[in-house]
């Protein structure tokens, strides 16, 4: 089953384009999860590197998807805007996901909202 198309328009108020950030992470604990749950096993069980694979893709995806998010517009800060900021903040983020990936979330979330700053 495909999730619903996110769709993005350039005339969106911060706060929409917070909350388009947060509906495109929404993945992103779950990616989380797996990838800390493959990391617990002693010994690799068959399928683990599929799951591997899987979360890469999906971060991935994700990456995609941040990158047709428009920039915001200036305008006051809202707390889907502190929410989409928090996301990649934590220790397992930078121990289970590729630096490199990471790192470009964290561009793309930035370039988005702070923009309109610059």
């Amino acid at each position: 089953m495909e999730a619903d198309p996110v769709i993005f328009t350039q005339h969106m108020t911060r706060k929409q384009t917070a909350e388009a950030i947060n509906r495109v992470m929404e993945r992103f604990p779950l990616i989380l999860d797996i990838l800390g749950q493959l990391g617990k096993s002693p010994i690799p069980a068959s399928g683990d590197d599929d799951l591997r694979r899987g979360c890469e893709r999906a971060c991935t995806a994700i990456l995609a998807d941040l990158a047709k998010i428009p920039a915001a517009p200036v305008g006051k800060a809202s707390k889907a805007e502190e929410v989409a900021r928090s996301w990649l903040i934590g220790d397992a983020c930078s121990r289970l996901i590729d630096p490199t990936q990471l790192e470009r979330m964290q561009q793309f979330i930035d370039s988005i909202l702070d923009r309109a700053r610059m």
